[in-house]
């Protein structure tokens, strides 16, 4: 029986749509999409996974949280790939190739640049439609990997805060406690520039003072991060940290001969410091009778504050394999496999479910309340004004007003940026 013209016409109507809606549903589910019905035990083949790696240590505790993942997804295989070298410079010639990795650490000083140029897979959509709980994440390392869209891009893999360590012989040498507030912080480097002994060793870097400037009610961005928040707060916290130094109670690493905080500390250069957990394995092989003790930067008039330190897992837009990519990205990210990650020292947890590392407890509760280290695009060049103009100011050879002045100048600057 022949077909009419008319019948033809139906049949192809119907084949389009049928294509139409088959695109739909791969669009929605397989490749990474948001929405359809996701089934984690239909995810196999091979994805590979890239960052760096800074110790044998670390290389461990990865290599557990994989095996972890290989236990529960047996059918995807992990190739890890780490990047010796210039890692931010490997990763843009990749994101250019349109060949990233399908997971890769983002430190959150880049995130911002690498969200806005739009390398970076958001999660959102994702942790919606397939049951991810990101609630558990501290908002001062998860809040690091966010977009001025509101969308995240990365989830952190692990999270350093910023406390004061301090020599227990040398204080009780002075016969003082550790100070607990900015005030106390004053009176403790009376006591022991009496005593002849230096108070604080103190980076004059952004990186550090800006903790005590969230810490006196102060900060560099407003909350949309669309416009600068440089007031008479941020200018009184940067007062009290440069006096510290005019008072001869800190001194720069610099000027105790040092290249770093730490080796102030081993040394007994300085009584205390303000760093994060890297102080740890350091301490041990380097220093290990020397004894410190760990407690929370002291509070300003603000309250409690410090700084998050953190690096996401992220998906790359290009990347190839993204259904595999998400239950790697969300098993590494999630309470299994961080507690696998991190259970050894070699970092501390980013989720208040997964039990602190001992001897990590005050690092890790300082987590609840950090601001991260995550502003705008281009920020390395208002770094740079801040360190420069302080550094100069405690040489003598400029002011608060100048470290004010050209901070907010680099920060309108790059604001302005398209």
């Amino acid at each position: 029986m022949k077909t009419t013209w008319e019948e033809k016409s139906i049949m192809r109507r119907l084949l389009l749509l049928a294509a139409s809606a088959a695109l739909a549903l791969s669009a929605c589910g397989g490749g990474g999409g948001g929405g359809g019905t996701f089934d984690p035990n239909s995810v196999s083949g091979t994805v590979v996974l890239s960052g760096w790696q800074a110790s044998p240590e670390e290389g461990q505790a990865l290599n557990a949280a994989l095996a972890g993942f290989k236990a529960k997804y047996p059918k995807i295989t992990v190739d890890y790939e780490p990047i010796a070298g210039d890692y931010p410079t490997a990763m843009v010639a990749k994101f250019s190739a349109h060949q990233p990795p399908d997971v890769f650490y983002v430190d959150s000083g880049v995130a911002p640049d690498w969200i806005k140029q739009g390398v970076l897979q958001s999660l959102d959509d994702w942790s919606s439609s397939r049951g991810f709980d990101t609630s558990q994440f501290y908002p001062g390392y998860l809040n690091a990997f966010k977009g001025t869209d509101g969308k995240t891009y990365g989830y952190p893999k692990d999270g350093n805060t910023l406390a004061m360590a301090y020599n227990p012989d040398m204080l009780s040498a002075a016969g003082v406690q550790p100070p607990t507030t900015y005030d106390e912080m004053m009176t403790v480097g009376a006591a022991l520039k009496s005593k002849g002994m230096v108070a604080y060793s103190m980076s004059t870097t952004l990186d550090r003072i800006l903790a005590f400037v969230y810490g006196d009610g102060g900060s560099l961005l407003s909350s949309d991060k669309k416009s600068d928040a440089i007031d008479s707060k941020f200018k009184d916290a940067v007062s009290f940290y440069l006096n510290l130094f005019k008072m001869g109670y800190a001194k720069s690493p610099s000027q105790l001969g040092v290249d770093w905080n730490g080796k102030a500390l081993g040394e007994k250069k300085a009584a205390i410091i303000f760093e994060g957990g890297w102080l740890d394995s350091y301490m041990k092989g380097t220093f290990p009778t020397v004894p410190y003790k760990w407690v929370a930067i002291p509070k300003g008039a603000a309250g409690q504050a410090t700084l998050g330190f953190t690096v996401s897992y992220s998906i790359g837009k290009d990347s190839a394999h993204k259904d595999a990519a998400w239950l790697l990205l969300t098993y590494l990210t999630g309470p299994d496999g961080m507690k696998l990650w991190t259970q050894g020292g070699v970092a501390n947890p980013s989720r208040k479910d997964v039990p602190a590392p001992a001897g990590k407890d005050v690092l890790v509760s300082s987590a609840s309340f950090a601001h991260p280290w995550s502003f705008i695009p281009g920020f390395s060049k208002v770094s740079d004004a801040f360190n420069n103009s302080f550094e100069a100011a405690v040489e003598g050879k400029g002011s608060v007003d100048d470290v004010v002045s050209k901070t907010k100048s680099a920060l309108d600057q790059q604001l302005n940026q398209p």
